[in-house]
């Protein structure tokens, strides 16, 4: 089954899937996210605002729009 990183509830593991095409696209590359790869909501701020997310063992603030366009399989 698969969501929107943004929509992954605190806590609950899950695996990236694949990224929409768009610019951010490269950057995620650039930055460590890979397909496959273990991912976990660790704190989300409030009224959409950005989400502290562990890939493997990095620590990573994305944008809540960013999070719209990562794929996880849960």
């Amino acid at each position: 089954m698969c969501a929107k990183l943004s929509q992954l509830e605190v806590g609950r593991p899950a695996f990236l899937g694949k990224f929409s095409v768009s610019p951010l696209h490269r950057k995620l590359l650039s930055m460590g996210f890979l397909p496959g790869q273990a991912v976990s909501v660790l704190r989300r701020l409030p009224l959409n605002g950005s989400l502290y997310v562990k890939v493997d063992s990095r620590h990573m603030a994305l944008r809540h729009n960013e999070a719209d366009q990562i794929l996880v399989k849960l």
